[in-house]
Order: C-alpha cells, then structure tokens, then sequence
C-alpha cells in the first residue's frame, strides 16, 4: 500500500512538472499575444481615446477606408517592401557569388558587407539623419567640397527622394543578412554540376542562371518570404529617419498607427481609430503572405 501512494505521488509531481513546462509557454502566448490581439479588436469597433469608450461600430472602419493618408501609407509601405526586395537580391546575390570564390581577403569583405546587420535599425535612422542633415551633415559638406553642389540641399524634401532613401538605407543594411544566407546555400551547390555545365560549353551568365540560381531557389524563396513580412512590418527607420514627412509622402502603415496610438505631434490620441487600422493592416499582411505562399508553392510544383 504505501509503495502504491509513493508511485502514485511521484506520478503526480511528475505530472505537475509536466504540465507546467507546457502551460508556461501557452500562458506567456495568451498574455503578451492572444490577450493584445483581442484587446485591438474589440476596440476597433469603439471610439475610445484612452479613457472613454463608445461603442461606434463599423465607424472606424468607414472613417479608415475614406482616409487618403492611409492609402498613401500603404502604398509607400508596398513600394519599401518590393523596391528593396528588386534593389537588394541581386546586389546580395552578386556579392554572395563573388565572395564564394577565390577571392583574396574574401572574410574581411564578408565581415564588412555583414556588419551594417548588427547595428540597430533605429541607430541606422539616426546616423543617416545626421548625415543627411542640411545644416551641418557629412554628405552636404562631402558634396560642397567635391564642388558638385553651390549650396547644402536637403535630401528627404520630397516624398520621392525620401521613399528612394529609405530604400537604399534598408537595402546597405539587410544585404549582408541575405548574402551570408545565399552564400550557405552556395556551399551546397554540387561542384559537379558546375563542371558539367563547362563540358556542355556554358559561360559565366548561363552558369548563373541554369545553375546557379534554381539551386538557389529554396533558399530564396525562404529570404523573400522573410523580406515581405519584414517590410510590411517596417517602422523604427522610417520613425528615426523621416518620421513619415514630407506631408505623409514617407508614412508607412505601423508610423501611422502609432502616431494615432500614442497621440504624436499634429494627431488626436485615437486608440480605438489605430485600433481599427491595426485589424486592417493585419488582412493585408495576411493576404500578401498568403498570396506569396500560394505562388510559392505553385512555382515549386512547377519545378
């Protein structure tokens, strides 16, 4: 009897630890996910300002779909996301070639082209702010002295030339992220298949493209997925650098929701509103995603 309640006590501590290994994890997921994400869509449908709620409905949604700023905002954000994506790939793709071969000091440039990955990307926003500025920044005064300009210009003054700045700011800084996962999947490209497509008389250029790059299409598929979602949740560079200026030309989704969310300069604090932006943003991530994923999957079929 008493070797049968020992069992049964150690079965049941057993038991207790067991589940309480399993549960922590699900707890810390209900608290820090499922419970914000309830919060935000219960609020969607309320006009609440942080102290008072009314309900208002399907208000905000309607005052949402009618907001040009909010349009302007998605399409900037569709424009960072695929515009980095055409600039940087192939940028990554050609380093990640050249640095793959024989190349003297080929680890210094690898660390080099890496190390822009490691810095912060609201760090970034403000080197580049300070080096952009049109007082004293390095760029005008490089540009002043190499006699190419008159008189300091300021760079993010339009809406074009700060889209184009955040672009290439994202590109410099992602690309060694995705050159050093392209230069894995390098190192994994059978020799063989190189050398039989020497013998069948292929150059560099057919190389890389009957080669090179389907071997590679596994591993790029999983760095354009990372990239789109990414880019579609992008914010600190664009809350540093331009803060969504000149006249909203830069604002992207999440700096819109934050600015209605935490009540920034020119914006009514409006919690339910960013919350309602919040549920939209979050369909249209998922239908990007799902579309990629759909596309994805037919390609690989395809293959």
């Amino acid at each position: 009897m008493r070797k049968t309640m020992t069992f049964r006590r150690a079965r049941t501590r057993e038991l207790v630890s067991i589940y309480a290994m399993v549960g922590v994890p699900y707890l810390l997921f209900a608290t820090f996910v499922l419970f914000p994400l309830l919060w935000i869509l219960r609020y969607s449908f309320y006009d609440y300002d942080g102290v008072r709620a009314t309900f208002v409905g399907l208000e905000n949604f309607r005052v949402l779909i009618a907001d040009k700023v909010w349009w302007k905002s998605v399409v900037n954000t569709l424009i960072l996301t695929f515009g980095s994506l055409a600039i940087g790939m192939p940028l990554s793709l050609l380093f990640a070639v050249i640095l793959n071969g024989k190349l003297k000091g080929r680890v210094a440039f690898r660390a080099i082209l890496y190390f822009p990955v490691l810095i912060s990307l609201a760090v970034v926003g403000i080197i580049f702010r300070i080096m952009l500025a049109p007082d004293n920044g390095i760029i005008n005064e490089l540009l002043i002295a190499a006699g190419l300009i008159d008189k300091p210009i300021y760079v993010l003054a339009t809406a074009g030339a700060a889209l184009l700045t955040l672009i290439l700011v994202e590109v410099w800084h992602g690309m060694g992220y995705n050159m050093t996962l392209m230069l894995a999947g390098l190192q994994r490209i059978p020799a063989e298949l190189y050398e039989a497509a020497i013998i069948d008389g292929a150059n560099e250029r057919q190389k890389m493209f009957y080669v090179t790059i389907p071997q590679l299409g596994p591993m790029l598929q999983i760095i354009i997925m990372l990239h789109v979602l990414n880019g579609l949740k992008i914010f600190d560079l664009v809350n540093v650098l331009t803060r969504g200026q000149p006249f909203h030309g830069s604002e992207t989704i999440v700096t819109y929701i934050f600015n209605y969310f935490f009540e920034m300069e020119g914006y009514r604090a409006q919690q339910g509103y960013a919350a309602s932006a919040s549920v939209v943003a979050f369909l249209i991530i998922s239908i990007v995603a799902l579309t990629y994923f759909k596309l994805s999957r037919r390609l690989s079929n395809n293959e």
